[in-house]
């Protein structure tokens, strides 16, 4: 049986909230999980480590929840959606009648890449709706930008605050009506292709793939790259329209990889997140198999016909994770160790959000966030000013 607010609820009951500090934080996050324990539900918690810890000390049973604090659960949204399954079918089989579930989803402001994760946000409220699932999606408000928080607001039915409110979200969209973000543009595509090949065998875009990636690339890389661009090619060449182009861009370290028809793409939006394969065809299980590769990022690109984006190698960060992260981070006056009130955040030029320390004076607490910064040591001045501009 379901029990709080899921009570009655089909499927996976999906909510968001915000917070500004470890305390509003707790506050969402500390009787979603006792009252799991106490409904003797299971609980599955994937956060950092530090967070973790934190919910840890407030517990008075955490030995009965499961805790993945590796980046391995979040390592890509199709492998998230099919780890998460299978934790929720051996649940289902031990007699669980809920599942309670909480994590943070990659995004620049915790220092991951968001790209991709807006069809997660979406999908999980439609591909686990054979599961009695709570989830509750948590994000801080200090760090994420306005694109993510909009995601949020669309891919969350019901948005939960620290004081323990809740209300429906007016901008939810259904699965099937959702607005995924466009792909960024890798800044090797505003440079003429290294190579273009056009309604050519699939044995020569393999060796010419392989050949410009090899040196450029990771052996796992190596390996994988020419998988993705092969189950591509097929698709495009079982499914879409002529004629098949493959494009290919060389940089110092990665691989970038279109494949293009002329056709519109899948018509499932859930392609390549979970396997949608058609039962005669078996078209989208090659796609999927795409997704679950740890070094090969893909995006889906439905403009001017349909193209696959691979790319293999380190990415380059969006022009404006660089300015949030150094707004956000923090420091101390001459590079102090942290005492009470005397941990400012760092504005964009270098000095305090207060005003209060020049950049000349203020030293970054190496990688370390204003998020990470304990209430009791933040700056009270920048502390107000952020959550005024926030």
């Amino acid at each position: 049986m379901r029990t709080g607010a899921a009570r009655d609820q089909v499927g996976n009951f999906h909510e968001a909230g915000f917070y500004r500090s470890d305390g509003d934080f707790l506050k969402l996050i500390v009787p979603f999980v006792t009252d799991g324990i106490a409904a003797d539900e299971p609980v599955v918690i994937g956060y950092d480590r530090r967070k973790c810890d934190l919910l840890r000390a407030e517990l008075p049973r955490p030995d009965v929840v499961t805790f993945i604090e590796d980046a391995s659960l979040y390592a890509s949204p199709a492998r998230a959606i099919e780890a998460y399954r299978q934790q929720f079918e051996r649940h289902v089989a031990a007699g669980a009648g809920q599942i309670r579930i909480a994590g943070d989803v990659p995004h620049e402001g915790n220092g991951g890449r968001f790209a991709g994760w807006d069809r997660y946000e979406s999908a999980v409220n439609a591909v686990w709706q054979d599961y009695p699932v709570w989830s509750r999606c948590l994000y801080d408000a200090t760090t994420v930008s306005d694109e993510v928080r909009d995601v949020v607001e669309r891919t969350h039915r019901r948005l939960v605050t620290p004081d323990g409110g809740a209300s429906a979200s007016p901008r939810y969209q259904e699965v099937t009506e959702f607005e995924h973000l466009p792909a960024t543009a890798d800044p090797l595509e505003a440079t003429p292709p290294t190579i273009e090949l056009t309604n050519v065998s699939l044995k020569r875009i393999m060796r010419a793939v392989s050949d410009l990636a090899r040196g450029r690339i990771s052996a796992t890389a190596l390996d994988e790259l020419p998988f993705a661009v092969s189950e591509a090619v097929i698709n495009a060449e079982l499914y879409g329209r002529p004629p098949t182009t493959v494009r290919v861009w060389a940089g110092e370290d990665r691989i970038v990889v279109h494949v293009h028809d002329r056709g519109p793409g899948p018509a499932n939006g859930l392609a390549g997140l979970v396997p949608v394969a058609d039962s005669q065809t078996g078209a989208g299980l090659g796609l999927w198999l795409s997704h679950q590769l740890a070094e090969v990022d893909i995006a889906l690109i439905a403009t001017d016909g349909f193209t696959v984006r691979l790319r293999s190698g380190p990415l380059p960060e969006r022009e404006d994770s660089v300015t949030e992260t150094l707004t956000l981070g923090a420091g101390t006056t001459s590079g102090a160790p942290p005492r009470q009130g005397g941990v400012h955040a760092l504005d964009g030029d270098g000095s305090s959000f207060c005003g209060l320390v020049d950049a000349a004076s203020l030293v970054q607490l190496g990688r370390l966030r204003w998020s990470d910064i304990p209430e009791q040591q933040r700056c009270p001045e920048c502390q107000v000013l952020l959550d005024l501009y926030g």
